[in-house]
Order: C-alpha cells, then sequence, then structure tokens
C-alpha cells in the first residue's frame, strides 16, 4: 500500500552498497537509501555496481521501493503490507484528568490517546510528571520529568 501522506519519488543510479532488505543507491540526486522489504527482496540479487531504477514511497529516512527497475530492463513491483488501523475503543479523556487531579496533580495540557491509556503532563509538588492512565481511570505509572 502506497502512503498518500508521503511524497512518490523516481531515482536512478548505481548500488554503492547492500545490506538486507536495503540498499543504497548513488544517482543524480545524490546517495540514498532504498527499503525492499524482507517479502519484496525475495528473489532480487543486488549487487554493488548494479545500475537500478526505482520508484517509491519517500519516507524521513529512506525510499519505500514500490517499483524496481533491474539493469537487463526488468521490472519488479514490490507491495506493502496494508498499514494496520488503530480503531480505539470510545474513552473518555476527563476521566484521565479527574483521576490525575484526584492524585493531586495540576494537569497541563491534554491527554494523548494512546490504544490502551492516556498520557498526560501534570505537576505535584512542584515536580513535573508524566501520568498514564488506564482507560478505566486508573493511574498506571507516572515518570518524573527533567527540569527545563
Amino acid at each position: 500500500m502506497t502512503d498518500t501522506k508521503t511524497d512518490s519519488h523516481h531515482a536512478a543510479g548505481t548500488v554503492w552498497a547492500v545490506f538486507g532488505h536495503r540498499f543504497a543507491l548513488d544517482g543524480a540526486g545524490g546517495r540514498i537509501l532504498a527499503d525492499l522489504g524482507p517479502k519484496g527482496a525475495a528473489g532480487i540479487a543486488l549487487a554493488v555496481g548494479d545500475r537500478v531504477s526505482l520508484q517509491g514511497t519517500r519516507k524521513p529516512s529512506e525510499i519505500k521501493v514500490t517499483r524496481l527497475t533491474l539493469a537487463d530492463g526488468s521490472t519488479r513491483t514490490i507491495d506493502w503490507p496494508e498499514r494496520e488501523t488503530h480503531d480505539h475503543p470510545p474513552a473518555d479523556p476527563a476521566l484521565a484528568i479527574r483521576a490525575a487531579e484526584a492524585a493531586g496533580y495540576t494537569v497541563a495540557g491534554a491527554p494523548a490517546r494512546k490504544p490502551k491509556h492516556f498520557e498526560l503532563r501534570g505537576a505535584k509538588d512542584g515536580v513535573s510528571h508524566e501520568i498514564h492512565v488506564a482507560l478505566d481511570g486508573r493511574i498506571r505509572k507516572t515518570k518524573v520529568l527533567a527540569a527545563a
């Protein structure tokens, strides 16, 4: 699946390093890291010095290759698995705030929803904390935050 929130990218050049299912390409745009994924790399034998062209999805550190053309002109399509969507059950952030306040914290900002809990910041006795509150309102964990 192609992530439409990132840029499509085309590149061509010479493979200058291969490591597992990733390879580094030296082309007109400079050196880039390309990822075929473990399943996508199956049956593709790349070697340093090979000339290739690719199309893929631009990520911050690499290109997730969706189409690879080898020096012999053969083209391989790489299918990436669907991204898992998190369909979280409904939860009330106000419950997390009430739990933190009941434990003596002064809450700062809005709680951030995680799959099984909320994370929020709060202060108690002049010390800042990160507070993890389960969806049922139980405080699971607190962590002292370093002073800024």
